[in-house]
C-alpha cells in the first residue's frame, strides 16, 4: 500500500515510517499550502491512501463526491506528540487491515471502516 500524509501529519513521523519501509510521501514536502481538494486529487492520481487528522476529507468524499480516493485514514486521536502519532500509525499500518476502498476512522479505542463506494 502507498500512502500520502496530509500536512497535519508531522514530517518526522513520515520520515520514521519511510525508514520502516512504508511507501509514504508527505503533502508538506510535495504540495505545501495546497488545499484539501488538491491533495485528494494528487492522492487519486498517485494511487495513495490519505493519512490525515482533517475531517474535511469525509465531507469531500461523501458529501461532495470529489475524486474517489483509494482510501482515507482519518486519525481521531489527540496528537500528544510525534512519537505517539508514529506509534499509532506504525501499529495500524502493520496490523494487516485493508484500507483500500475504505474511509477508516481511528480512535484510541477502536477502528471503524466505511466503504467508499
Amino acid at each position: 500500500m502507498r500512502f500520502l500524509a496530509n500536512e497535519n501529519i508531522p514530517l518526522v513521523v513520515v520520515n520514521h515510517l519511510k525508514s520502516d519501509g512504508f511507501d509514504i510521501t508527505s503533502a508538506t514536502e510535495l504540495y505545501q499550502g495546497a488545499g484539501d481538494k488538491k491533495v485528494l486529487k494528487e492522492a487519486v492520481k498517485e494511487g495513495r491512501i490519505i493519512l490525515t487528522f482533517d475531517k474535511d476529507y469525509g465531507y469531500l468524499v461523501f458529501r461532495q463526491r470529489e475524486f474517489p480516493p483509494l482510501g482515507v485514514i482519518l486519525l481521531r486521536i489527540s496528537p500528544k506528540s510525534p512519537e505517539f502519532i508514529y506509534t499509532i500509525l506504525y501499529k495500524l499500518l502493520k496490523s494487516g487491515l485493508s484500507f483500500e476502498g475504505y474511509f477508516t476512522v481511528v480512535t484510541e479505542r477502536k477502528i471503524r471502516s466505511v466503504p467508499l463506494r
